[in-house]
């Protein structure tokens, strides 16, 4: 099924993330997606899309305020779709990619996805809101085929500094345990909201199955495949605390997890991150292997929630 993507230049980012989606349903020749990209040099951009809209059967609107404000988008493509639509020619599908005001536009006559026309910007991991989008476009080809709070005027502290300073300190013990427990608990925080996304998708099933201050345990499973559940283990760890922190670089505190499966009963290799700090700040590095040697790359704990939600969807096979 042919399907014309009608989007605003402004959005491109998010443009670039619909099509890496897309690519299993290109792959299995569910879905041709077309934008204007394709146009190549010197090709008369009207009558290129024009073409294009009438080899169409999906149009697919990347819907926020970049493209409601976009006279191309909204007066010439969404008008010649609606045309199209009412003599039955295509399906305009609303994708609804940043917060804005689209019911009250002629786009609130359909069914918007992700979910409940959530904007796929404001969704805790992005990839849960884009496989939303291309779990619903499957069944709909396959089906048709056999915020700044500042007031206005105020002058910020940022503002009023001239210079960008980086003040030198040391870190004691606590300082260092608590920055351990508070990077463990926003990392389930952010696992536990993943779940809560994860199972609003079709046959997708997650609970936690325990909880403490030092480990968190929780299973996910996909239905639409024979036995694919997996199991996370995600653990802390504070080595060394009766001693003095001050003098350990690296190996003060570990964040690390283990992936098991139903299938083979086997367990994925621990992946570490362990604290470390420079003159300035406390941050966490990946450590490779059982090896001692780490990543020059400073983690925050939505880089490791993701690393690690990540890895559990692929285990399940959700990607």
């Amino acid at each position: 099924m042919n399907a014309f993507i009608s989007y605003s230049h402004q959005d491109n980012s998010m443009l670039d993330a619909l099509h890496k989606h897309l690519v299993q349903l290109q792959r299995d020749k569910i879905i041709a997606a077309w934008t204007d990209h394709q146009i190549l040099a010197g090709g008369e951009f009207d009558k290129k899309i024009e073409a294009a809209l009438n080899a169409s059967k999906l149009f697919l609107a990347l819907l926020s305020p970049d493209y409601i404000a976009s006279n191309y988008c909204y007066e010439i493509e969404f008008k010649t779709a609606q045309e199209k639509h009412e003599s039955g020619e295509i399906i305009i599908v609303p994708i609804v990619i940043e917060p804005c005001d689209w019911q009250n536009t002629p786009f609130g006559r359909f069914k918007a996805l992700p979910r409940d026309g959530k904007a796929i910007s404001t969704w805790e991991n992005r990839n849960t809101a884009f496989l939303d989008v291309i779990q619903n476009l499957r069944k709909l080809a396959s089906s048709a085929n056999p915020i700044d709070i500042t007031p206005k005027g105020a002058v910020t502290g940022a503002a009023l500094m001239s210079r960008n300073y980086k003040v030198k300190k040391d870190f004691d013990s606590i300082e260092k345990i608590e920055f351990i427990e508070k990077s463990f608990h926003e990392v389930v925080s952010y696992l536990k909201r993943y779940l809560e996304e994860i199972i609003l998708l079709d046959n997708i099933k997650a609970r936690t199955q325990d909880e403490s201050t030092t480990t968190f345990e929780g299973l996910l499973v996909n239905r639409n495949k024979i036995a694919t559940e997996a199991t996370l283990n995600f653990i802390r760890s504070q080595e060394n605390q009766s001693q003095n922190l001050n003098y350990f670089n690296v190996a003060d505190g570990e964040l690390s997890y283990t992936i098991s499966t139903k299938a083979n009963n086997r367990s994925t290799s621990p992946v570490s991150f362990k604290l470390s700090f420079d003159d300035y700040h406390l941050f966490w590095t990946k450590r490779n292997g059982y090896s001692n040697s780490r990543d020059t790359k400073e983690f925050d704990t939505k880089e490791i929630a993701d690393e690690i939600w990540n890895a559990w969807l692929e285990t399940v096979g959700i990607m």
